[in-house]
């Protein structure tokens, strides 16, 4: 006790003394740089990384806003080099190091770099936490929707309950009657008085051209499909039951629960840095502004693959994401071959069939109502005569940088990309199955419409699930307490040294 009554005030004393800010990294990057707190150095390095992948992509939403005319082809290289540099970004936070990179970063933890990373992160979280407390505002407001995809899904919701088939009967012009949205948050189609054009129509175009459809009763120029698999529209259900059109709230709960997910699973040590990233974050801040679908197959997705060690969690969390947006659909080679890789091949072809068979349940009433017009709408996106839009290739292209190639060519190129990504997965699948959240999205880059939605919901979760991957049985079991039961019979070498 004599000891104690000295040492402690002369200990306080020292704590008094140390710098504010060396106090604050240590939430952030710890001190224990033993050998064997090596994990946790190297994942801390990791989230920095994370952290400039969101400072890149919110730089490019930075240039979204301003884009005056006269610097268009300069502006238009951009977006092509930011994306480009989130993409880079990202694989680095997952590609493995070797002894001698891990001992050097040992030697000085943590860097200047990652110092300065942290500060601009913590300017980002700044900003997200406005756009928290905005949603949070926004969520007990009159709807506001930003995206034909959101009012499209909340239609069909509605049309849903008064008993009508959504694939049949949705209409833009009935939504622009009934939500009080912008012509420009439509999607336009070379059609009527867009047609025989590639330049994306500008705001005044979106505003005649849309009034003129309003008094004639039909609007060629704009989708009027629901373009998304039922379950898209089946959450949104319960918002139409209660005439309650704010749809915001689920896609806000959605993030809330991403977050709590990656708090659950991550070590005590790394549940700073969720916090961060999770505010700073503003690329899938914005989507959750905008009420984007991505945020809930992003869940679902994160979730699928946090729970790879059960079967049939997994299965259907997967087959949750299939039934909801196509974009999960560019996941399933990669699913199959993680699961392949890992376990059996007679395990992969089981858990598609468990993810296909729930994928198929929510759609197939639909399906026997009327398939084509089912078909119409999944195969919207691809169909449907879109301008070319985005952030990737195609992006020199509306600038006039580069001329437009036929359609065939950016199919090929997104075809040979999914290709060469797949063959990457396959050597990676083992050690990084987190990498299929990059991997699956990359090719998009090149497509006729690379938006920059798609490429936002990846570094996030990569880190969820790079974090979580060293307990990754346990996070399951503190996922569902409870037993792993249904684990398949052969374990992979990652699942090997789960304890």
């Amino acid at each position: 006790m004599q000891l104690r009554s000295v040492f402690t005030p002369q200990a306080a004393e020292e704590q008094s003394q140390t710098p504010i800010i060396t106090r604050w990294l240590r939430h952030f990057f710890t001190e224990d740089i033993s050998p064997d707190n090596l994990p946790i150095v190297d994942l801390q390095r990791r989230a920095c990384w994370i952290g400039v992948a969101f400072i890149l992509q919110a730089l490019n939403e930075v240039v979204y806003d301003w884009n005056p005319p006269f610097l268009k082809q300069l502006i238009a290289f951009i977006p092509f080099v930011l994306i480009l540099g989130s993409f880079a970004a990202t694989w680095i936070a997952f590609r493995p190091q070797t002894l001698q990179q891990r001992t050097r970063h040992l030697q000085a933890h943590p860097q200047r770099w990652q110092r300065r990373v942290l500060l601009l992160t913590v300017i980002l979280a700044i900003i997200g936490a406005t756009q928290l407390v905005r949603v949070t505002i926004m969520c007990f407001l009159p709807p506001q929707m930003s995206n034909d995809g959101t009012s499209l899904d909340t239609n069909a919701a509605i049309l849903l309950v008064e008993g009508r088939n959504p694939y049949t009967d949705s209409n833009i012009l009935d939504l622009a009657r009934r939500f009080p949205i912008q012509p420009n948050w439509t999607t336009p189609l070379r059609r009527g008085q867009f047609a025989d054009r590639l330049d994306y129509p500008s705001m005044t175009e979106f505003q005649t051209t849309l009034d003129t459809d309003l008094k004639a009763g039909a609007a060629p120029e704009f989708e009027s499909k629901v373009s998304y698999p039922a379950l898209s529209f089946l959450t949104l259900v319960p918002f139409a039951l209660f005439n309650d059109y704010n749809v915001l709230p689920f896609y806000f709960a959605g993030y809330l629960l991403l977050i709590f997910v990656a708090w659950k699973v991550v070590r005590p040590e790394l549940r700073p840095w969720v916090l961060l990233l999770s505010l700073a974050n503003i690329p899938m801040w914005i989507s959750v502004v905008g009420g984007n679908l991505d945020i809930f197959v992003t869940l679902l997705i994160v979730l699928a693959w946090l729970l790879r060690t059960r079967r049939w969690a997994s299965a259907l969390l997967f087959g949750l994401a299939l039934a909801t947006k196509q974009t999960s659909w560019f996941l399933v080679p990669f699913y199959l071959i993680m699961i392949g890789r890992n376990y059996t091949w007679k395990e992969a072809i089981g858990r598609g069939s468990i993810a296909g068979g729930v994928a198929l349940l929510f759609n197939l009433p639909f399906m026997l109502w009327n398939f084509h017009a089912w078909m119409a709408g999944i195969l919207a996106p691809v169909a449907d005569p879109m301008f070319p839009m985005g952030v990737g290739l195609v992006n020199l292209n509306v600038a006039h940088v580069l001329p437009y190639f036929p359609g065939w060519v950016y199919s090929a190129m997104e075809g040979i990309a999914m290709l060469a990504m797949l063959a990457w997965y396959w050597r990676l699948s083992r050690k990084h199955p987190e990498a299929a959240l990059l991997l699956a999205v990359i090719p998009l880059f090149l497509a006729w419409r690379s938006l920059s939605s798609y490429f936002y919901c990846a570094a996030f979760p990569i880190f969820i699930l790079l974090a979580a991957r060293p307990t990754i049985g346990k996070a399951a079991s503190r996922l569902l307490q409870g037993p792993m039961h249904d684990q398949p019979a052969r374990a992979s070498h990652e699942h090997m040294t789960v304890r």
